[in-house]
This record gives C-alpha cells, sequence and structure tokens, in this order.
C-alpha cells in the first residue's frame, strides 16, 4: 500500500513537470522508454515532418526560436531521463532511509525490565520507531501505553523465542515491511529453582533455547537486512555472570564453562540439557547462554564485520536487582537481594538507567567499535573487574556496573575469547536452528574422566548439592531440595 502509494506521486510529480504522463511501459523490473523523435522519423528523412523537426531544431540552436516555442519544446528523451530517476526513486524506497525518518530498533522482549527501558530511552531521544518483539502483545501495549509512549513510534510484533519457526516468521513478516538499522536481542529466561530441565518443542532446553539458539537465529535471519543500514548494529546482551574474570562471575558459584560443547553437540529430542553435557543446574545453564551470547557476538564480528560494515557488541547493563528476570526466586530474596545491591555492594542499577546504557550502545558514536564489550565503571564495591597494573591510579576494581561512571570497553573472560572454541559453538549453533554448518566442527570431542567428573560435580552453594564429606550442620539442603530451591539431586548431596 505504502509503495503504491509513492509511485503514484512520483508519477504525478513527473507528469508535472513534463506535462504528461510518462510514455513508458513499466514492468517489475524495467522500464521501456519510446525512441527519441528523430530516430522513429530517420525511416522517412524526405517527410515534411521530419524537414520541419530539423528547421525548429536549427532555429533553436541559432537562437532564432522565441522562447515560448522553446518551452514547449518537450523532447522525448526528457522522459528517458524522468524514467531513471524514477527506478532510482523507487530503489531507494525499498533499500534506503529517506531524510528525516526515524531508525528504527527491534528489541526483543521489550514488554517489561531492560528492553521495555531501552524502548523508552531511544523513543525519548526523538530519532528512533521501536519495534517491540514480543511473545505476548497485549501486554506489550500496556506497558506502552504506561510508558506513555507516542502512538506512531513504536509497533508490535509477537515473536515467541521458544520456536524456531516463530523467529523465522517474525523475521520473513519484519523484512517486507521495514528496515531495520538496530537488532538488539535482550529477552532471556533465569531458572534457578527448576529442579528438573523444561524442553522446548524443538528439543532443546528452554533457557538454552530462549537466550542464544533463537537469538543466534534471529541474528542470522536478519543480518542481511540489517546491513542496508547506514549504520548498522547488532547487540546481545551479555552478564558479568557469564564472565568467570570477574568477582561476580568468578567468585559465585556455579561458573559459566561450556566445557567442549558435547552436550550441544549430542543433542537429540530433549536430550542433554546443559551445553556442556553435563547434569541439570539452572542457574549454569543461564550464566552458560550468556557466555555463549558474548562468544556469538565476537565469533560474528570475526565473520561479518569487515564484509558487512555491521558493529557486533554486547555489554552488561549492571545488576537490575529489581528485573523480572529473578521471577524464579524467592519472594524473600527478591525483597532483600535489591537492599544487598544497594547498601552492601554498591552495585544496583536501576531499570531505567540500565535501559539508557543499552540505548547508549545502540546509537552513540562510541560504540561504532565493533567486537566490544560494554560497561561502566560505576559505584559498586565488590562486584567489580580486577584490573592489574603498575600505576595506582589505574589498577584496581572496576568496570563493576554500578549506578553512575561512565561507559568503557571491559575484558572478557579467557573462554570467551577463545576463537576456536566460539567457531565450534557457532557450527553447533547453526546446526541446531537448520542454518548451513561446517561438519568439521560438530562431532562430539574425547573428555577425560577428570573433565567429566567435573562437568557432573557440584555447583553452587547454597541450595546446590555438597560432596558427600561435608556435613549439613544446618539440616537445610534436605528441605531446599524438596522445595525445588536445590538441583535435581534430592538429599542436598551428590
Amino acid at each position: 500500500m505504502r509503495l503504491s502509494m509513492y509511485v503514484s506521486v512520483l508519477a504525478l510529480v513527473a507528469y508535472s513537470v513534463h506535462g504528461r504522463g510518462i510514455s513508458a511501459t513499466m514492468r517489475p523490473a524495467t522500464i521501456q522508454v519510446r525512441a527519441p523523435l528523430s530516430a522513429r522519423l530517420a525511416s522517412r528523412p524526405n517527410s515534411m515532418r521530419y524537414q520541419q523537426k530539423e528547421s525548429q531544431r536549427e532555429s533553436l540552436r541559432s537562437g532564432a526560436f522565441s522562447p515560448r516555442q522553446a518551452t514547449q519544446r518537450k523532447p522525448l528523451v526528457a522522459y528517458a531521463e524522468t524514467a531513471n530517476a524514477f527506478l532510482g526513486a523507487i530503489d531507494d524506497l525499498i533499500h534506503a532511509r529517506p531524510a528525516g525518518k526515524l531508525k528504527t530498533a527491534v528489541i526483543t522482549g521489550a514488554s517489561s525490565g531492560l528492553g521495555l527501558n531501552t524502548a523508552k530511552a531511544l523513543i525519548d531521544s526523538g530519532k528512533w520507531h521501536v519495534v517491540m518483539a514480543v511473545r505476548n502483545p497485549e501486554k506489550a501495549k500496556l506497558a506502552a501505553t504506561q510508558m506513555g509512549f507516542p502512538k506512531d513510534r513504536y509497533s508490535i510484533m509477537p515473536l515467541e523465542l521458544e520456536s524456531f519457526e516463530s523467529v523465522r516468521s517474525f523475521s520473513k513478516k519484519l523484512k517486507a515491511t521495514r528496515n531495520v538499522d538496530t537488532l538488539i536481542c535482550n529477552a532471556a529466561l533465569y531458572l534457578p529453582a527448576h529442579q528438573n530441565p523444561r524442553y522446548t518443542n524443538d528439543g532443546y532446553e528452554v533457557s538454552q533455547q530462549v537466550n542464544h539458539l533463537s537469538h543466534f537465529l534471529l541474528v542470522n535471519e536478519l543480518l542481511p537486512h540489517v546491513k542496508r543500514s547506514k549504520d548498522p548494529r547488532i547487540i546481545i546482551v551479555g552478564s558479568i555472570t557469564g564472565n568467570t574474570n570477574t568477582v561476580g562471575g568468578g567468585a559465585v558459584w556455579p561458573w559459566a564453562d561450556l566445557g567442549k560443547l558435547n552436550g550441544l553437540a549430542e543433542a537429540t529430542d530433549k536430550g542433554p540439557a546443559m551445553m556442556n553435557g553435563g547434569t541439570w543446574n539452572g542457574a549454569k545453564a543461564y550464566k552458560d547462554s550468556k557466555l555463549a551470547n558474548m562468544m556469538t557476538i565476537l565469533e560474528a564480528d570475526r565473520r561479518f564485520h569487515d564484509k558487512t560494515g555491521v558493529t557486533f557488541s554486547t555489554m552488561y547493563p549492571g545488576c537490575i536487582a529489581e528485573t523480572g528476570l529473578f521471577r524464579d526466586k524467592k519472594p524473600w530474596f527478591r525483597k532483600l537481594f535489591p537492599l544487598f545491591m544497594r547498601y552492601v555492594t554498591g552495585g544496583y542499577v536501576s531499570e531505567s538507567e540500565a535501559g539508557e546504557r543499552l540505548a547508549e550502545v545502540a546509537m552513540s558514536d562510541r560504540c561504532k567499535k565493533s567486537g566490544v564489550y560494554w560497561g561502566w565503571n560505576g559505584a559498586a564495591k565488590t562486584v567489580a573487574y580486577l584490573k592489574p597494573g603498575l600505576d595506582a591510579n589505574s589498577r584496581g576494581l572496576t568496570g563493576a556496573g554500578g549506578a553512575g561512571g561512565s561507559i568503557e570497553e571491559l575484558p572478557l573472560s579467557v573462554e570467551a575469547r577463545d576463537p576456536e572454541k566460539a567457531r565450534r559453538l557457532w557450527e553447533l549453533s547453526a546446526k541446531a536452528v537448520g542454518l548451513p554448518y561446517d561438519s568439521n566442527y560438530v562431532s562430539p570431542l574425547h573428555e577425560t574422566a577428570a573433565e567429566i567428573a567435573a562437568k557432573n560435580g557440584p555447583k553452587s552453594l547454597p541450595g546446590i548439592p555438597l560432596p558427600s564429606f561435608v556435613p549439613d550442620s544446618r539440616g537445610q539442603l534436605d528441605k531446599r531440595a524438596k522445595e525445588g530451591t536445590s538441583s535435581q539431586f534430592q538429599g542436598g548431596r551428590l
């Protein structure tokens, strides 16, 4: 409808400029223009009309033609030029954004939390239209109304990340209706209290598919579309918890660890729940998926940045202690954790500030550098990066993500920066979602007895099973296991 309207307007403009409609035969890909009059009369040079036209041309060249006569002269070659301009305008309409038009960002999980507040920050800038890609459109509509979003600054499209088919359907519809400048993969599930894994209809553990595999598919589906933008960006939200070189990710068990990715390599319908093939743990499944997100961005940068110009980024917005991501936690945790992060660690960040941070990565010139993990040197006292150095002013804890501070590039863990593991993850992910893949990277790899024991060992404290030689002096582990706040190991022990 919109394209046909533009075509009509351009045709009217051409008519007003040249005094008549375009004398052309229009087809989807070409416009055939009638030959100039002189060429059509060349076959009969002795005709009276031909001689009159030649006389008129000579008069015009010599200046003998009156201005009015010159104005009335409209050689058909002008219509050919109009037709070429018309084709160019159509191409611009399809593949480019007219001057002054809003840029478009697609945000998954935009009906609440970080995604909703990022949408607000972008819309408030006055430069963006946000596509809210959500599983519950009615919830998103209510949230947008409560936020006061102008109706012409956002649109809502259904997207169910538990389904690869939904991702493909969403991508197809989006590409047919909108240009996209920035894709922000934000939606995530965190299921620390789930005693057993839950699987999608595609056969994968749900947090692994929602957090990583479906976003991996979405990135690949939309990359050819996003790269047409003048400033194309793809962002996947990472996490400090997937980074073992931090206090938050390295001192708090379970640690993110993809091992040799044999769980993904051996995946069958409802096969191994964990990417490393180890025993199920909901908290670790989330951390592993965040590690996979960050590795995906670095690998995408290596594969596509130079060829497409797309900026690939990941970031940690800070600890949003009141986010719905913690809905699986106990009520007491949801009440006390924000207070702990605000007054003890100093790592607390509000949803609105976190949204502004993610929006900064999406639109600031500083964040045009590709293959970067962004963070903020906020007010946190303990959840930080240990930055070594001889200079006392530069070493110490930094990049904590607490409120305030300024954006900076932060180092990822050794595992996150491993290019060979990232390539294996990419190919295994491609196989999982049904994309072409390199078969040299998808077979299970040999594991030593120590590696097998490590991936099946205890995952964290408290609420996760202890080795049998550690006494349960408080008698609480059995209770937590029955309540679903421990792992699948009943009795609280290995």
